[in-house]
């Protein structure tokens, strides 16, 4: 009896088509794993841009502050900020009766070229042109 070591064509095509099936989820996982990096990357990137932001107009104290180019150096990119009154203090300080005017500054930074919002930052900061204006009007 002589063994025969040769392969069917059926065995051939069978296994071709795991091979093929194998290296497409491959290709599929590895471009969805570049996605995933390029998103975090950019979601990165966006909140480094508020956080550079956000020093920069905390360090000021005037609620007006330009952001210079120097300090904020992304073509395509802008940060808008604004300013809002913080109705209601956390329950640990409605004990204290003289408490200093909190704000709310709120930090967008917008991508120009589809006006997207790609990062929003709460911070809550003393007004101290409130405080300013509350000493005059004491003082007087």
């Amino acid at each position: 009896m002589v063994k025969k070591s040769d392969f069917t064509l059926i065995e051939i095509v069978v296994s071709m088509a795991i091979l093929s099936l194998s290296l497409a989820g491959l290709l599929q996982l590895l471009t969805s794993s570049q996605n995933r990096v390029a998103q975090s990357v950019e979601k990165w990137h966006s909140v480094h841009m508020a956080a550079q932001a956000a020093e920069y107009l905390l360090l000021h104290r005037s609620e007006e502050p330009n952001l210079p180019d120097d300090f904020f150096p992304y073509p395509g990119y802008r940060a808008d900020f604004s300013y809002e009154d913080v109705e209601e203090l956390p329950e640990e300080f409605a004990e204290y009766e003289e408490t200093l005017p909190l704000k709310c500054l709120t930090i967008q930074v917008v991508r120009e070229l589809d006006q997207k919002v790609l990062e929003t930052v709460h911070v809550d900061r003393i007004s101290y042109e409130d405080m300013q204006n509350a000493d005059a009007t004491s003082s007087n």
